[in-house]
């Protein structure tokens, strides 16, 4: 009957009880996975705009860049403008030019590290997407992240067990799509 509310009848195997402790489970989940592992992202833009919080203001450590050193890089600024110099730029002109794309990144100081400037604006697009449009925001970060992990292990040469953050940010990005996909899928049923 239109202008009513319809209630998913729960199926014979569930107790009427447990479904909204289901609903809270998903809920409290997805909040905790956008805050927690998923906020690092807008750690990693404030640096890549030089935003002096959270240790972005910190030194370079030199093991960030390949030398011998007693420190342990943290992706701050002065690490991530670094790493986009000298690492992530040769490797996305590389993709660029093997799809016969006629297009160079750019990252240097003189031309105000563009391409860091990107990947941190799309880092902040996902997480902001999170809470408005999750499936979307996921997807970005999926994305994004997908493409870090193929940096680190094509160009960087690094083994899989070094990359468990990554690993696990791409993990949560992906859970939050696919939870936020069952949670659109029934609400589109309920119409």
């Amino acid at each position: 009957v239109p202008g009513h509310f319809h209630r998913r009848e729960p199926n014979r195997s569930e107790p009427l009880s447990s479904l909204p402790l289901k609903m809270a489970v998903k809920d409290t989940l997805l909040l905790a996975l956008k805050i927690v592992p998923l906020a690092l992202y807008l750690r990693q833009a404030a640096c890549k705009y030089s935003v002096p919080i959270l240790g972005c203001d910190g030194e370079l450590c030199p093991v960030a860049i390949g030398k011998k050193a007693d420190c342990v890089p943290t992706a701050n600024t002065a690490e991530q403008l670094a790493w986009c110099e000298h690492a992530w730029t040769p490797w996305a002109n590389g993709l660029m030019s093997s799809a016969g794309i006629d297009y160079r990144f750019k990252c240097g100081a003189g031309d105000g590290h563009e391409f860091a400037k990107i990947i941190g604006a799309i880092e902040v697009w996902g997480y902001v997407l999170l809470w408005v449009a999750p499936q979307m925001g996921a997807f970005i970060l999926t994305a994004l992240m997908t493409g870090a992990i193929h940096f680190h292990l094509t160009f960087l040469k690094d083994k899989p067990e070094a990359l468990v953050v990554q690993f696990a940010l791409l993990a949560a990005s992906c859970a939050v799509m696919m939870l936020s996909a069952d949670a659109k899928a029934k609400k589109v049923k309920k119409a």
